[in-house]
């Protein structure tokens, strides 16, 4: 089997990854619109190329301490299974990965604050350990459907 690459990005000091292959672009923060009723994770929406894309604050997601904005802060705009974007709201991006599919090991069972639906499994890399998101679980939101984001339009 191939080695699938991914890209890690840091939330509070540790260190995650999504498949390259479902990330649309990484750009700076710029302030997005707000999304009336919505979770506190959903920041709002950006629009990309007349596009509207729901913004997600992983730390929120993951409930973490809230994110500090700052020069390093990214968006990452990722792709569903069907080519929906997502943009997801992180500490900084760290580096790309290659890993071999049987590198990555299915993640313990935990009770952590970090819902375990969203680990995909764990991989070791030269300085640690890297959480491989499973973004099939992170799209898998109601509150982040249409009609929210044509709320927030209105």
């Amino acid at each position: 089997m191939a080695a699938e690459e991914y890209l890690s990005f840091i939330l509070e000091h540790e260190e995650y990854a999504v498949p390259i292959l479902d990330v649309r672009e990484v750009r700076g923060w710029s302030e997005v619109r707000s999304v009336p009723n919505s979770p506190n994770y959903l920041k709002g929406v950006l629009e990309i190329r007349g596009e509207y894309v729901p913004i997600v604050d992983l730390r929120m997601r993951f409930n973490l301490p809230p994110s500090v904005i700052n020069h390093t802060t990214v968006v990452i705009v990722l792709n569903d299974e069907q080519k929906h974007p997502l943009g997801i709201i992180v500490d900084a991006v760290a580096e790309v990965y290659a890993f071999e599919p049987t590198a990555i090991k299915p993640a313990p069972h935990m009770s952590v604050t970090l819902d375990e639906s969203y680990i995909k499994g764990i991989a070791s890399e030269a300085n640690g350990h890297l959480i491989i998101i499973n973004l099939e679980a992170l799209f898998d939101v109601d509150e982040l459907n249409s009609t929210t984001v044509e709320d927030a339009l209105m």
